[in-house]
């Protein structure tokens, strides 16, 4: 039976460390997130952490460029290069634009830094056209593929005009799109594994669910370049894979029940097996509030470890929540956690 082995606290300073992601490099864990007074703020930056005993960590990098960065990525390349890569909103996560053919837009601007040591980090460099999210990379067979977050569209009228892309490069700067993936479904967050036989898979959340459709998952074979794609339920936001004794995993958030009482500030954090089409439940990760976006990995020696963030301790009255001199910042703060699981 699934289940916690142990749980470590990576960051926890009252601010809202959120957006996780987790590798393991040059014999370190390193943990990604995104720091910022709150869930959107301007201020918000990519901090690497690193610890090589999974218990204690420490922030080591702090990646910004101008406007909201978020969601920040490791991909280690090979023993001695690691990229980050994340996108900032320039005017904010929600601000809103119309262009000169009357078209509502919003800024967004992806970029990539590349280290060798995991403290020194190179230039920032923008990457990718504007308004393209370039969610999630995973190698195969030596070139790198990268689902995309389109954002392009219009956005007016409570328009979400999410399209997700399928792109690939050979050396994380130059990319070319190869697929549309479902599109008109409103699909963003996903991840994305190449099986055994060459087939890839993808779970992706939509900005369209509903109570029948929550995610989606599609299937393609090489060239990659048209998908069968048919709807999920539950809504998975921010999946993330990882391939562990012939089983295919998947975690991530998804939504608890507006009729439960009890629980009703809590999102449900979970980890499912996932088969063509649908996913199985295998263990609930507890988690309050603003949650999830896990990382996850199997290290050298065969451990499942698993990066997220959460707000149970200030949500459940263990710690009480920071405020700033004007009080509108309280119950903001968040915390990253590291876990290893047994499977």
């Amino acid at each position: 039976m699934a289940e916690i082995v142990r749980q470590t606290t990576v960051a926890r300073d009252g601010m809202h460390n959120a957006f996780t992601d987790l590798q393991y490099w040059q014999g370190n864990y390193w943990v990604g997130y995104r720091k910022g007074t709150s869930h959107a703020s301007m201020d918000g930056e990519a901090v690497v952490a690193v610890s090589n005993d999974r218990q204690r960590f420490r922030e080591v990098a702090h990646l910004k460029m101008p406007g909201d960065c978020r969601d920040p990525k490791l991909l280690p390349i090979d023993k001695n290069l690691m990229a980050a890569y994340f996108p900032s909103w320039p005017d904010g996560a929600h601000k809103r634009w119309t262009d000169e053919e009357g078209v509502v837009r919003r800024n967004l601007q992806q970029y990539i830094s590349f280290t060798r040591n995991g403290y020194d980090w190179e230039p920032i460099k923008p990457i990718l056209e504007p308004r393209n999210w370039l969610w999630r990379i995973r190698p195969h067979e030596g070139r790198y593929y990268g689902l995309i977050q389109n954002l392009t569209g219009d956005w007016s009228n409570g328009n979400k005009p999410h399209e997700l892309n399928l792109a690939v490069s050979d050396d994380l700067l130059e990319w070319e799109t190869i697929a549309r993936i479902g599109e008109g479904l409103g699909l963003n967050e996903s991840d994305i594994h190449f099986c055994p036989d060459g087939e890839a898979w993808i779970v992706s959340r939509t900005a369209k669910s509903d109570e029948k459709v929550g995610s989606y998952f599609a299937a393609s074979t090489l060239p990659y370049d048209e998908w069968e794609v048919q709807p999920m339920y539950p809504i998975v936001h921010a999946p993330v894979f990882l391939h562990h004794e012939d089983s295919l995993y998947v975690a991530g958030r998804a939504p608890t029940r507006p009729e439960n009482e009890v629980f009703r500030f809590c999102s449900r954090f979970a980890l499912w097996c996932v088969e063509r089409g649908k996913i199985e439940p295998v263990l609930h990760i507890p988690a309050v509030g603003d949650c999830s976006y896990p990382g996850m990995i199997k290290d050298p020696e065969g451990r499942i470890c698993m990066s997220y963030y959460s707000q149970h301790a200030y949500k459940m009255g263990v710690i009480e929540p920071p405020a700033d001199t004007e009080g509108d910042l309280k119950g903001s703060a968040a915390d990253v956690y590291f876990l290893e699981l047994d499977l």
